[in-house]
Order: structure tokens, then sequence, then C-alpha cells
């Protein structure tokens, strides 16, 4: 044999045994249960639910903090088109109190109601495609096949939690066939006290929408007297580019473990 023809065998066994390790790499974990007994089987896949699920609520946990957190520093709106925004120190703050044409005072303050519809508007647009793309990258020992997903939002005064509705089917295999489990998943609770925030918020617009009354005046002893409880772990600020037009900047106080400091912010125009 020349050397042409030793140089193309050798090419060839090269080729070969790259395909063969190749394709032993990935059938691998799929030949490997088909000796796995089904006692077995149902030990892994037991052991690996709960981190399973766990993973879950956090990557639905990452995606709604990340809504929550841009809705809390844009008056609690997701979709901002046609609203008004005063600009001070550098960013954008929403303005929840204007006068219109006929110079009516107008509350623009979104409701908590509102604000869980803007949650599901955020899930349509980019949240479930957070979601989604997270569950992916999970690696367990473990098949997974999501049904379909329902996520609601609850606001509370110190929490909000996320209502998840979300069967997804597990299994694993074995020699003795496939074991699976149908699993929900657990509700996902945010340590961000919006409802407490939100009630502060309501408080100055509604001061603000009424004649004659200023809130950054007596109005803000007031409500710090009247409200010790539910204040207890708000801070409030108020910066004023001119008398009429004023930035009012809200912050919890983290008191629980894990928890952060959330931002509620809004502008009110009173020109």
């Amino acid at each position: 044999m020349n050397k042409r023809g030793q140089l193309t065998t050798i090419v060839i066994i090269a080729v070969v045994a790259v395909a063969a390790s190749l394709l032993a790499f990935f059938l691998f974990p799929s030949i490997r249960d088909f000796f796995v007994s089904r006692e077995k089987a149902e030990q892994i896949l037991a052991s690996q639910i709960e981190p399973f699920r766990d993973y879950i609520a956090d990557c639905i946990e990452e995606a709604s903090y990340e809504f929550f957190e841009k809705a809390g520093m844009q008056a609690g709106y997701y979709e901002i088109t046609g609203l008004s925004s005063l600009h001070f120190a550098g960013k954008d703050y929403i303005v929840v109190v204007f006068k219109d044409a006929a110079n009516h005072k107008i509350n623009k303050l979104p409701s908590l109601g509102q604000i869980e519809m803007q949650y599901q508007l955020f899930l349509e647009r980019e949240g479930n495609s957070k979601i989604d793309s997270c569950v992916k990258k999970a690696k367990f020992k473990l098949e997974a096949e999501p049904k379909e997903r329902k996520l609601r939002a609850e606001i509370h005064d110190d929490a909000i939690i996320i209502r998840v509705d979300w069967p997804i089917l597990v299994r694993k295999r074995s020699a003795a066939g496939t074991i699976e489990q149908l699993i929900e998943q657990k509700q996902v609770m945010l340590l961000i006290p919006l409802g407490y925030l939100w009630k502060a918020a309501n408080t100055i617009v509604d001061c603000e929408t009424k004649k004659d009354c200023k809130y950054e005046a007596i109005e803000w002893d007031k409500h710090t007297w009247n409200n010790p409880f539910s204040l207890r772990y708000v801070n409030k600020e108020a910066r004023s580019l001119n008398k009429d037009q004023i930035v009012f900047l809200l912050e919890s106080i983290p008191y629980r473990p894990g928890e952060k400091a959330y931002k509620f912010n809004f502008a009110i125009d009173r020109s």
C-alpha cells in the first residue's frame, strides 16, 4: 500500500472514531437509562422533583421581579406610551397628577388592579420568553414536558404573590419502561411591600387632586402621624423642579431576610 493509501485509511479511521465518540456522547444518557431498574429510576425522579420545582420558581421570580422593579420606577406602569414625564437629575418620572385643557386636575396613578394587568402585558411581550429561556437552561436527571402556563400577580401590602398554574410532566426512563409524574409548580412570593408604597402614593395623589391641597406642606406631617404602622418601612422624599413640578421618591426599608429596597417614583405637575 502506498503512502497516499495509508494516509487515506488513517483519515477514514479517525473520522469514524470521532463520529462514534460523538454518537456515544449524545446517546449515552438514553442508553444508560435502559440499564436502570424501575425502582432506581423512581428514586432518581423523586430526588429531582423538588430541586426542579425550586428552579422553576426561581425563573418565575427573576422575570417577575424585573417587571415590578421597572414598574416601580415608572409610577406602576410597564407601558408608558402616551404618558407625560418630567426630566429631573438625569431621569424621567411619570406624571400622575396634572391639569387638562379645562384646568381640571387629572389622577393617572394606576390602581393595584391595573398594575396587575400591566404584569400580564409584560408576560405577553417579554416575560414568558424570559421564563422559557431560563427553564431551557435547567440541568436535571429527568425529562420535562411543560403544559399550558398561567401566571397571575396579587399585590398585597407587604408582598406580591405570583399565582402559578403550570403543570409539567416529568419522566425518567428505565429498563422496565418510563416513569411519569405530572407536577404542579410552587407559588412565588416577592418581598416587595408594594401595597404599602402604593397607599402612600395614593394619599399624596389624592391630596394633590383636591383644590388647594399641597402634600409637601402640613399634609406630609399629618400622613406620617396618622399612619405609623403602614409607613414604618417607607421612606418618602420630595424633589422640586420648581413650585409646581415635584418628583416624589418612595422607597421601602428592608426588614426581612433576602429583601431588597424597592422604589416607587412618580411626579406631579400643578402648572
